[in-house]
């Protein structure tokens, strides 16, 4: 009699039966998959804002870095003593070299242009456009920002200085010839 109420306890025994009920064995694998999968869209959907994010701060940071490049353009376009592009034994001038880096979430950075309404990078600039910096981010977004200092690239004043994501070392120069006194950047 002490054995059957002994096997009736252990029988209805939740912890008992918890450990040796194999009723739910057959779904576990698809549970545990559903979770892996679950897990797997978590991770990426993580990767996806955190890209965009890290962007996001990529454009900030550049911001900043182009507001402090064109501040330093403008001092030395404000200084005067411009080297004549026109005289090849004209040495003397303004220089300064300096690090620059456009980062991934930047798209194109153009000095001295005005964005073209087409969205393509301008290949001529009028005169009322040169003190003109604009960037375009990766999500299409374009700012642009005023300058004390008129922008051209070398040779040829009359084109923009047009700058693509990379790291560069930049010589800021200032230049004139017969149409003006500009920065240029190469």
């Amino acid at each position: 009699m002490l054995t059957s109420i002994r096997n009736f306890k252990y029988h209805n025994d939740i912890r008992h039966a918890m450990l040796f009920d194999e009723a739910g064995a057959d779904a576990l694998p698809m549970r545990f998959v559903a979770a892996a999968v679950l897990m797997g869209i978590i991770v990426a959907l993580s990767a996806t804002a955190l890209a965009d994010f890290s962007r996001d701060a990529q454009v900030k940071r550049f911001s900043a870095d182009l507001s402090a490049l064109e501040a330093r353009a403008s001092i030395i376009y404000q200084q005067g003593g411009a080297r004549d592009i026109s005289d090849p034994a004209d040495n003397t001038g303004t220089m300064e070299i300096i690090r620059f880096k456009v980062p991934e979430g930047i798209e194109v950075v153009v000095f001295g242009a005005m964005p073209p309404h087409d969205g393509t990078i301008p290949v001529l600039t009028s005169p009322g456009e040169r003190n003109i910096i604009y960037y375009t981010t990766y999500q299409g977004v374009t700012k642009t920002a005023p300058s004390k200092a008129k922008y051209a690239a070398v040779p040829d004043l009359g084109v923009p200085v047009v700058l693509v994501p990379g790291s560069y070392e930049l010589t800021i120069e200032l230049v004139k010839d017969s149409s003006g006194t500009y920065i240029t950047l190469y």
